[in-house]
């Protein structure tokens, strides 16, 4: 889903901060025009919006794709999400009811349709 949040994330001992572009269950894909190698493990920190809760969620990440081509707009990393600290239930609670259509951490409330089906 398209999310347009704050990104800050460590590398070498330096602190980066860029745009998020979206956001799935299993990942994130921040625009930059300096990403780091496939494989780099990464420290991140997503401040959400204000209208998703305005919570700050710190996970772990490695870089599983890069896109740099001609548009430089269009630039950044995709990282999967390997873990997710957690220390505001609420924040964890909104972010899963965002993500996953989740009212609680128990029962959906949206259906999806299964391609081919």
């Amino acid at each position: 889903m398209p999310l347009q949040a704050m990104v800050t994330y460590r590398l070498d001992g330096q602190e980066y901060g860029n745009l998020a572009a979206d956001v799935s269950p299993d990942g994130i894909f921040i625009r930059t025009f300096m990403p780091p190698e496939v494989g780099t493990r990464l420290d991140l920190t997503v401040r959400l919006p204000e209208e998703l809760g305005g919570f700050r969620v710190d996970l772990e990440g490695r870089v599983v794709r890069v896109v740099s081509g001609s548009d430089p707009r269009k630039n950044g990393m995709g990282v999967h999400f390997t873990a997710i600290h957690a220390t505001d239930t609420d924040a964890v609670r909104h972010l899963v009811s965002s993500i996953f259509g989740f009212d609680s951490l128990r029962r959906a409330t949206r259906t999806y349709e299964i391609e081919g089906q």
